[in-house]
């Protein structure tokens, strides 16, 4: 139990997280620097020993060892032969400041005009500059065009409901 307890311990903390969206997951896999991991083991030791001599009960005997070994440590792990430099790790981190910054932008203006309560006060103090792309003339005029067309079709099958209801009314 105990056993089990631990191995699913330590496998919680070295489960890995990835981003859902690709382009957020960390491409410098090749760039580590000397890392401490924290270890541990778990033994068990199971053995017995008989001595037993024919015809000689004082020189028998019988040896039972049981017991668990425990072993907790830390590692420093120092990756020989990197290709990381300093000119890389900037660049590394302009891209990853990159990729935040466009990450919030998209999610800003999905949820652009939505009331955020005060427990979402970063959201709202991170996505106050974010504004949404100015229409051009044209498309100002293809919108009004396109709002007259449908506002006419509106009252296109209104009248045509209300003719049909007075035919209706009239026959009776």
């Amino acid at each position: 139990m105990k056993r089990i307890l631990l191995v699913t311990f330590f496998c919680l903390l070295g489960t890995n997280a990835y981003a859902a969206n690709e382009y957020l997951n960390s491409s410098s896999g090749h760039c580590e620097t000397a890392t401490l991991e924290p270890y541990a083991e778990v033994g068990e030791q199971d053995s017995t020993t008989d001595g037993l001599y024919p015809n000689s009960n004082s020189n028998n005997y019988n040896n039972a060892n049981k017991g668990d070994n425990w072993r907790v440590g830390i590692r420093l792990r120092i990756a020989l032969g990197s290709t990381c430099n300093a000119e890389y790790k900037r660049i590394m981190r302009t891209n990853a400041l990159l990729r935040q910054q466009l990450e919030m932008l998209k999610m800003c203006a999905r949820y652009k005009g939505l009331e955020l309560g005060p427990e979402f006060g970063e959201v709202k103090r991170m996505c106050a500059g974010v504004q949404g792309a100015k229409k051009s003339k044209a498309d100002e005029d293809d919108d009004t065009e396109k709002e007259l067309k449908d506002a006419l079709n509106d009252a296109q099958a209104i009248i045509k409901r209300l003719r049909e209801k007075s035919e209706a009314s009239v026959e009776e």
